[in-house]
């Protein structure tokens, strides 16, 4: 079984808004490394592994307070999240 022309255009429409939500890694890197960025850098790690250590300018957001934090977020302006890395 192919796929049908409207699968193919349905998948295309998901990748395309998911693209456009998505903030590019090496963009956040760059803005991170000149020590300049403007979007909320939410790190959702748990609140122990960020005091251990973080990105500077970074929130701490567990995953697990999501729900209650999302409520007291910016919403003029972007926000970027990150969690455990795997470099």
């Amino acid at each position: 079984m192919g796929w049908s022309e409207s699968d193919i255009q349905a998948n295309r429409d998901f990748f395309r808004k998911k693209l456009a939500a998505t903030k590019q890694r090496n963009t956040v890197l760059e803005a991170i490394e000149q020590g300049s960025f403007d979007f909320i850098l939410l790190d959702t790690r748990p609140r122990d592994a960020f005091k251990f250590g973080h990105i500077t300018g970074a929130w701490c957001a567990p995953f697990a307070d999501l729900d209650e934090v999302m409520p007291r977020l910016p919403k003029d302006r972007e926000i970027v999240t990150y969690c455990w890395g795997h470099d």
